[in-house]
């Protein structure tokens, strides 16, 4: 029998989950037809107007006439009568769909900017617009403080290490080994997950029980860490991870580069508990501590020396989820608390913060439309005190200094309904509220958003998005403020079996008290297989932010009109890798000194700053090269070394001045760094 044309598609649940081995045939022969693969997906010869038949177990049968077009997304309708047991499965957000960028554990381990840090992945997509070299994600110009991170859907408030009391970090707290994905909403952040004014980043852990003990063991130049993952019967698992971090041997190697970074520790410990007790309900708890402390040489005008900081670290997510037969029940509770030492000259302070949340949620699957909806409650508590200058311009035991003691905390209740309806195969669309329940003096407030997934063809996806957005946020020299934004996004992807290209447009207005900032934005992406062995990527992101402070219109940090980002990967004799990744971006804005006044009571300098104008251009070119090593045949392991910066380029971080800001020096950012390690399975 010869066909016309030859039709591809997906058979999913009501979940969007795909169906293995459905049935797909032609009615009036049912001897042509084929099955779905591991994926959902199907290939099949048919005619305009046929009619096919979509059969699997537990579902109701479908049927469907062919038309012109030769792509079909086909969901299928549990069938209650035959479902006598629902069988809990991975989790899944009801916004997945409107998600920009999921990244799996092997993305995060294969690419070279990732340092094999979840966090640090996402910092080198397009979106990221991060401009000090930390952890500290931020996300298509807004600042880092607006990005929401969750894990297991409970919130992480400080999810960096090696932190200084700004908040900025060098790494994320998070073991990329337990990461199952991560899904990246840059802007628009669902409102299923509430607290978060820009975007978002959502991490899950892995829900497997390994049939036999997996281990891991890693030694690089800057740490000794070991991993394990063992079955505790046939129900349940038990990770542990731990990592010591010493200095010595990574200063030894790069003096030059690290001259000012003087000595850092640390030493964390995490436990990972899953648990399946029955085919309807899965239990999560994880539990990571850490202590590090940090020294690095600093340079005022007034004052040199060293910048000491230490820090302890703790906290719990426990989660549990029941499945039923048209919906899902989920609990996700979180504890955390922190307490930071920072010393410099007169500066004497300690931070210590605490964080409790909870929430409970109900996710009801029908066939064409979602609706999760639920109540959260999520508080947090600092307490601040310490001695500290009291000019900023005139640190060191010579001059007056000043004591504060603060305690500030926010309650923050909110409840949500989110809902998604299946309009075609091809349209989705999506929307949600979320509204908080003011306690104290804090303002209520209503967040609101809109979303429409558009696939038109297999290959091209289309994502627009609206919405307005609420955070309230802790510090420690005003009271707790809220942070409100407005944003819009409009997202394209093109995805082939060798290229991947994204187009993304967005527009984000910002308001918090006596500050407003502004940016539209653009991102281009591409990703192209050259070969089987060469593959390479391309990314520009352009930013035109302005900031408003106390009704003076000035340039934002974050006005940048160009990163560019790209890396080439080669691979050859069929276990070496060598992967080249640079970025090249426009300076960001500065407000440097233009003069001094002395001042006689003080017996110092103050300066006075000038209007900002910028930094010089940011590059950077990083090369590493890696190799697949096999020990007696049962032990796997890598060994791998990489070049930061590896051409050396100067790139300023700000200016030191001395002590009447006639003369300044530039303080740079990483200079070029050597790093090997070697990490072995078995």
């Amino acid at each position: 029998m010869a066909f016309s044309q030859t039709i591809t598609g997906q058979v999913t649940d009501n979940n969007g989950e795909s169906l293995p081995g459905a049935n797909v045939f032609h009615k009036q022969n049912p001897t042509m037809g084929t099955i779905t693969n591991p994926d959902g997906f199907f290939t099949l010869p048919a005619d305009k107007n046929d009619t096919l038949v979509v059969r699997f177990i537990g579902f109701k049968e479908k049927q469907f006439i062919t038309s012109t077009h030769t792509h079909y997304l086909i969901h299928l309708e549990s069938d209650k009568m035959e479902m006598q047991e629902v069988v809990v499965k991975a989790e899944r957000l009801i916004a997945e769909e409107f998600t920009q960028r999921k990244i799996k554990k092997l993305e995060i381990y294969t690419n070279p900017s990732a340092k094999a840090d979840p966090i640090l992945a996402v910092s080198s997509s397009p979106s990221a617009t991060t401009t000090d070299e930390s952890a500290n994600i931020s996300l298509r110009g807004s600042s880092p403080v607006e990005t929401g991170i969750f894990l297991n859907n409970v919130p992480i408030n400080d999810a960096v290490r090696y932190s200084q009391l700004n908040g900025i970090g060098t790494f994320s707290i998070f073991n990329t080994a337990l990461i199952k994905e991560v899904l990246v909403f840059p802007g628009n952040p669902p409102l299923e997950f509430g607290n978060t004014s820009s975007g978002l980043i959502a991490l899950q852990t892995d829900e497997v029980i390994p049939k036999k003990t997996i281990n891991t063991l890693s030694l690089t130049l800057a740490s000794m860490g070991l991993y394990t993952q063992r079955p505790m019967g046939k129900k349940s698992s038990l990770t542990a991870f731990s990592n010591y971090q010493p200095s010595a041997l990574l200063k030894s190697i790069n003096k030059s580069a690290l001259e000012q970074l003087k000595k850092f520790n640390s030493v964390d410990l995490g436990i990972h508990y899953f648990l399946r007790p029955n085919e309807q309900s899965v239990i999560k708890l994880f539990n990571y501590s850490l202590r590090e402390s940090y020294q690095f040489q600093l340079k005022q005008p007034t004052a040199s020396g060293i910048f000491n900081q230490q820090k302890t670290r703790n906290f719990t997510v426990a989660n549990y989820r029941r499945r039923m037969k048209n919906g899902e029940l989920s609990f996700n509770n979180g504890l955390s608390f922190s307490n930071g030492y920072y010393n410099f000259s007169t500066i004497n302070l300690d931070l210590a913060m605490q964080d409790l949340y909870t929430s409970i949620n109900y996710h009801h699957f029908a066939d064409k439309i979602e609706i999760k909806t639920g109540i959260s409650y999520d508080y947090k508590n600092s307490n601040f005190e310490g001695t500290f200058p009291e000019y900023d311009y005139a640190i060191g035991d010579a001059y007056p200094i000043q004591s504060e003691s603060s305690k500030q905390s926010v309650a923050l209740p909110e409840v949500y309904l989110y809902s998604k309806y299946f309009l075609t195969p091809q349209i989705i669309l999506g929307g949600g509220v979320r509204q908080s329940i003011p306690i104290k003096d804090h303002t209520a407030f209503l967040s609101k958003q809109f979303n429409i997934s558009y696939q038109p063809i297999p290959d091209l996806s289309v994502i627009l998005a609206t919405g307005n957005y609420n955070k309230y946020q802790l510090s420690q020299s005003i009271q707790p403020y809220l942070i409100s934004s407005i944003q819009h996004s409009l997202d394209l992807a093109f995805t082939t079996t060798k290229l991947e290209t994204t187009f993304s447009l967005f527009h984000k207005q910002s308001e918090q008290p006596g500050i407003s900032t502004r940016v539209n934005g653009l991102e281009i992406y591409g990703k192209y297989s050259i070969t089987r062995n060469v593959k390479a990527q391309l990314s520009l992101t352009s930013l035109d932010a302005e900031l408003t402070e106390n009704d003076n219109i000035s340039f934002s940090p974050f006005d940048i009109s160009y990163f560019i980002r790209g890396n080439l990967e080669y691979k050859f004799l069929g276990t070496w890798t060598v992967t080249t990744v640079f970025l090249f971006r426009e300076g960001s804005y500065h407000r440097s000194v233009v003069s001094a006044v002395f001042d006689q009571n003080l017996n110092v300098y103050q300066p006075t700053f000038g209007n900002p104008s910028r930094l010089p251009k940011y590059n950077a070119v990083d090369i590493s090269i890696s190799k697949l090593l096999l020990i007696q045949k049962k032990y796997a392991s890598v060994a791998f070394v990489g070049l930061g910066n590896s051409f050396d380029f100067k790139n300023v971080r700000d200016y030191y001045y001395n002590f009447d800001y006639t003369y300044r020096e530039p303080n740079l950012f990483s200079r070029r760094t050597i790093y090997f390690g070697l990490v072995v399975n078995f």
